[in-house]
């Protein structure tokens, strides 16, 4: 029998953490070449080629490819025949990811309690764990971060057995036509069927580690992952979710068997970031854009005249960030009559919280967060004067009648692509709320930030014409 002892484990998930989150794998980058060529949508084209540069900086500088550096998941495979020792397995994983979260710059963002005491534990942890053990004397250790604007899309469904294949499928295909273009696509879909409930939730999850290009091995499964991409990809979702032809890199199907009387469904949607990195122990050593209108804040009723869904901008000037728990606060103290960190008339909120910026650095991976969590703010702070949203995802019918009532309009740029957009970020300022962490108020000094009008003032809406467009 094989021993290890927990002193090799820590640094290891130290390192796989920092590692997964600044090195996008070949698969991933290949099938953004591929898809991109097969892309019918320009813009989904261009958006290509920003996630191509975007992989390519974080890469080469050492920085997050997206600034969500996510909750930590991880898997580990331990061989029977391996011993561990030292300090209990779990806490020398969450010690790593620790370490690697500091070491690495990368954003903290997990809360202590998810409903009562939504504090931020400040390190990232407790990981995620799922332990397997399995034939062997080594121990296989999978590090893989996933953030919530594409873990929040997942679905599961506890289906009839007499709903078939045909059921799985559309069950499939409607949680992504959902989901739209929250989760970042391109995206991976990852499906697990048959056990139980959290069985087929792990096989789903587990399904988003396999390498694209790789099919599952029963011919049968493998036919349904190709009819899945082929029908999610005629949604007309596209990249970014604003109309094309590629929404999904790939589809991924586990399987399990069931019990007589069930057929349990997980979707699970990765988003084009497919991070993910491992190592084997062995107990001695480790195997292992043309055309943009410029935009100069602050963001005047004036200047909004002639803004139309689908135009591209290129924003320079003073923006501020704001999140949910920021939000939270704003509208709080408008409602109790106190002055406001920041005067919201005419100004543009980035939907944004970075990840830690490296000594010498403005800031870190500074990409978008998904905008639907502010949906029930935004009204409120439209109709006190701020003309200008700015994220990644679908907004609310409330939120777009506030626009068009009031005169705002809702940028996106290109989730997932935070290293390339804290190139045009020049400062950063806290202005109100350090204790909220990532989800503080900073003022920020942008130049030529490219985005979007996914709506303008007239409530014409990117989303909706893409995906009519492209739609099969």
């Amino acid at each position: 029998m094989k021993v290890i002892h927990t002193d090799e484990i820590i640094p290891v998930v130290e390192r796989l953490c920092i590692e997964a989150n600044y090195f996008l794998g070949e698969d991933v980058l290949k099938a953004f070449d591929r898809n991109r060529a097969c892309e019918e949508s320009p813009m989904g084209k261009n958006i290509f080629t920003r996630l191509i540069e975007n992989a390519e900086i974080a890469r080469k500088e050492r920085v997050p490819i997206c600034q969500d550096t996510g909750l930590t998941v991880v898997f580990v495979e331990l061989g029977q025949d391996m011993h561990v020792e030292g300090m209990d397995i779990t806490d020398a994983i969450n010690q790593g990811v620790r370490q690697g979260y500091a070491k690495g710059f990368l954003r903290k963002s997990m809360v202590e309690d998810p409903t009562f005491n939504r504090v931020n534990t400040r390190d990232n942890t407790p990981a995620v764990i799922h332990y397997e053990i399995v034939p062997g004397d080594l121990l296989k250790i999978t590090v893989a971060p996933k953030g919530f604007g594409s873990e929040n899309m997942g679905a599961i469904k506890m289906m009839k057995p007499s709903e078939g294949i045909e059921g799985i499928i559309n069950f499939v295909v409607d949680t992504v036509d959902r989901a739209g273009g929250n989760p970042c696509p391109p995206i991976i879909v990852g499906i697990g069927v048959g056990g139980n409930m959290e069985k087929a939730a792990i096989l789903a999850k587990k399904s988003l580690l396999r390498t694209i290009g790789e099919h599952n091995p029963d011919p049968n499964w493998s036919k349904v992952e190709e009819e899945i991409l082929e029908r999610v990809n005629k949604l007309g979702i596209g990249p970014q979710g604003l109309g094309g032809t590629q929404t999904a890199l790939a589809v991924f199907v586990e399987t399990y068997p069931t019990h007589l009387a069930g057929m349990p469904v997980a979707v699970n949607i990765n988003c084009h970031a497919a991070r993910h990195k491992y190592v084997e122990l062995t107990g001695r050593e480790t195997i292992v854009t043309e055309g943009s209108r410029v935009i100069q804040t602050p963001l005047t009723k004036e200047k909004l005249v002639g803004l139309k869904a689908g135009d591209a901008v290129l924003i320079s000037g003073i923006i501020y960030t704001g999140r949910d728990a920021a939000h939270k606060k704003i509208v709080e103290a408008i409602d109790s009559g106190e002055e406001l960190p920041f005067d919201i008339k005419d100004q543009i909120i980035y939907y944004m919280g970075p990840s830690p910026g490296k000594p010498g650095q403005v800031i870190g991976s500074a990409g978008p967060t998904t905008s639907y969590r502010m949906d029930s703010y935004a009204p409120k702070l439209i109709s006190h004067g701020l003309t200008g949203m700015l994220g990644k995802g679908l907004r609310s019918s409330e939120v777009i009648k506030s626009m068009k009532e009031h005169g705002a309009v809702y940028f996106v740029t290109t989730g997932g692509a935070g290293a390339y957009l804290s190139k045009c970020i020049k400062s950063a300022e806290v202005v109100a709320y350090p204790e909220l962490g990532p989800e503080k108020i900073s003022k920020l000094i942008v130049e030529d930030l490219p985005a979007i009008v996914a709506i303008d003032a007239k409530g014409n809406n990117i989303y909706e014409m893409g995906k009519a467009k492209y739609r099969r």
